[in-house]
């Protein structure tokens, strides 16, 4: 597939799968099982793919992928393994990974901001790079919205009996949609849309440092992140 092909492939289908998305409800099955091979065969940056596999619902996929991107400079796909634990309803996870996404965003290591522990130049560097966007990760793709504000959103609505939940629904997933489309531009930038011929330049090195900041990231108080 040339690289034209494959950029009108993936514009496809972000537009055949974004607006139907249904994650302010928990995903049973994907929207398109046979979509599964089709993202995988793009070769896109893996973090345009696992988006992609969490549009089409099909979280077990994605989250093959946001598992080798889950420490600085590789936030995009840590912020899409909140996403994904937002959809799960694993919310404390979810608020855990879009905070240490924000620590990285300001230049500091995840979970010790509070310490003032800055990340290493060149990841730093790294994390707030974007040719044509003078915004960080977290500004471009929540604005002025507080980050976790819509993990609320989906907890709550959620825990609410089906007669409570009036018109709550439409309005979530347009936020949700909203976010995927700011995600997807901010890495299409970034990444280009182009094949990634070897996407573990794309991975996160399991060196002792990444190992420690991995084993320091614990969620809502109650022990090691589940990953």
């Amino acid at each position: 597939m040339s690289p034209s092909d494959v950029s009108r492939t993936l514009e496809t289908i972000s537009q055949k799968l974004t607006p139907n998305t249904n994650l302010v409800h928990p995903p049973k099955k994907a929207q398109d099982a046979q979509l599964t091979a089709t993202i995988a065969d793009l070769h896109v940056h893996p973090t345009i793919e696992a988006l992609l596999h969490i549009l089409n619902h099909d979280l077990e996929s994605a989250h093959f992928l946001v598992r080798h991107m889950q420490a600085p400079p590789a936030v995009e796909g840590m912020l899409l393994h909140g996403v994904l634990h937002r959809a799960e309803g694993d919310f404390n996870n979810a608020r855990a990974w879009i905070s240490d996404v924000a620590d990285a965003c300001e230049g500091y290591q995840p979970k010790h901001k509070e310490d003032g522990q800055k990340l290493d130049a060149e990841v730093a560097k790294q994390v707030g790079s974007n040719s044509s966007i003078s915004s960080s990760l977290i500004e471009f793709v929540y604005g002025d919205d507080e980050p976790k504000s819509l993990i609320d959103a989906v907890e709550q609505f959620r825990g609410k009996k089906k007669s409570e939940r009036t018109d709550d629904e439409e309005g979530i997933e347009k936020r949700i949609r909203g976010e995927a489309e700011k995600v997807l531009a901010w890495c299409k930038n970034k990444f280009g849309d182009g094949v990634w011929e070897d996407a573990t330049k794309a991975w996160v090195k399991n060196s002792e440092e990444i190992s420690k900041i991995s084993g320091d990231m614990v969620s809502g108080g109650k022990g090691h992140r589940e990953f």
